[in-house]
């Protein structure tokens, strides 16, 4: 199963990577301001979806990759990189208990005490 949280951390990563021309960026180096500016963004659009912290707009990667000159190929990491072994155990701990879960259980459950899983009644 994919992880989004490593999907859009790996993407960020090689957008900066490219932005910055150290991965073979077509265009050469680009602040995030000049970036945003040329796609439409504000500067800390571009600061978030480098993080990780925004998810990206298929139509906004598609300008991005223009205006840096390089194929979506380029920056759109693998599946094997963004993907979690489903059948492996993570270690969790609760107060003094320590207990093992699968990746997903582990990431959903961070989510719930991170408040950011919401349920519908």
């Amino acid at each position: 199963m994919i992880d989004d949280k490593c999907l859009y951390e790996t993407l960020g990563v090689r957008l900066k990577q490219l932005r910055e021309g150290q991965a073979g960026g077509k265009r050469g180096r680009l602040t995030q301001g000049e970036l945003a500016d040329l796609v439409g963004l504000e500067r800390t659009s571009i600061t978030n979806i480098e993080n990780g912290n925004q998810k990206i707009p298929v139509h906004v990667l598609f300008r991005i990759c223009e205006q840096l000159n390089v194929n979506v190929s380029d920056i759109l990491p693998s599946i094997k990189d963004v993907s979690v072994d489903t059948a492996a155990e993570a270690p969790l701990t609760f107060g003094s208990q320590k207990a093992s879960a699968t990746p997903l259980v582990a990431q959903a459950l961070a989510g719930i005490f991170a408040g950011s899983v919401s349920y519908d009644s």
